[in-house]
């Protein structure tokens, strides 16, 4: 029972992970984590924003936007984009996961957009998806052509997915607890069938296991060092549904030695979730400096 209720809830992000485990003995309160896990992912584009307006749009009919900031306007008309994508708008709850991110953000002139690629696990189908809609927001709107991009949870291997075949595209990547190793999340034999739920893999198990160091984020950083992209991570250190010392640590390591810029911002005896993972001011600075 932990197994699937881990990849449920994951894939909905929801933080209760100390809920998923203690669930384990008691099927009734399995099943209410991962009702409201699945619950969490929206079915509308909703939300509304202090100093921002959103604008829906559709991408090969997926959900997407884009928040304008309403007051001052940054002058390169920078941009942060959200993995995964309902982290920028409401819930199904109805609540704004990362309010106090984006608010910050529009505030200092900022856009910030999102697309629904499901749990695509760093699939290249989810990637040329999130390529049209990047030409459409820098075509239509006018937006940076380095885009700010964020990764929390599952949305770490989405990030990393569109942005290792799309490195002059990217300026920086901010990870919030987040995946880049698809062999310690979902694990390999989970990517097909759960990346099927948004734009997955058309591979049997065995030839993608043929073929991981293709399609695994940790595995094609090159790209993006060579571009002088910018990386920061937060993650805690007890977190045992996405390890950092797998997705974080070993991704920093990996790009430092490829001379590239990698931090991690270790948060001591945290699991995977805590409202400290919306209030990171480290993060807030990277992802607003020159």
């Amino acid at each position: 029972m932990r197994k699937l209720l881990a990849l449920v809830a994951f894939g909905a992000l929801v933080v209760f992970d100390s809920d998923v485990f203690a669930a384990e003995d008691n099927p009734a309160a399995s099943q209410s984590a991962a009702e409201r896990a699945a619950k969490m992912v929206p079915t509308v584009i909703k939300a509304s924003y202090h100093g921002g307006e959103l604008v829906e749009l559709r991408i090969h009919d997926r959900m997407a936007y884009l928040v304008r900031p309403t007051g001052i306007v940054d002058p390169k008309k920078r941009w942060l984009w959200e993995f995964p994508f309902w982290l920028g708008v409401n819930d199904g709850f109805g609540n704004l996961q990362h309010r106090n991110y984006i608010e910050k953000l529009l505030a200092a002139g900022f856009h910030v957009a999102g697309i629904d690629v499901g749990p695509s696990c760093a699939s290249p189908a989810a990637a040329n998806v999130c390529q049209e809609f990047y030409e459409r927001l820098v075509t239509d709107f006018g937006l940076c052509r380095r885009a700010r991009i964020m990764g929390q949870s599952h949305g770490g291997l989405i990030a990393y997915g569109w942005a290792f075949r799309n490195p002059a595209c990217v300026d920086r990547i901010a990870g919030i607890c987040p995946a880049t190793d698809f062999r310690t999340w979902p694990t390999l034999p989970s990517v097909i069938p759960f990346s099927k739920q948004g734009l997955g893999y058309d591979l049997t198990l065995e030839e993608l296991t043929g073929r991981i160091a293709e399609f695994n984020p940790v595995d094609n950083l090159e790209p993006l060092a060579k571009e002088k992209v910018k990386i920061l991570h937060i993650h805690g250190d007890k977190d045992e549904l996405v390890p950092m010392s797998a997705n974080s640590t070993e991704l920093a390591r990996r790009y430092q030695g490829l001379g590239g810029s990698a931090e991690i911002v270790v948060l001591e005896g945290l699991g995977h979730g805590g409202q400290v993972l919306y209030e990171s001011v480290p993060l807030l600075k990277f992802l607003m400096e020159e």
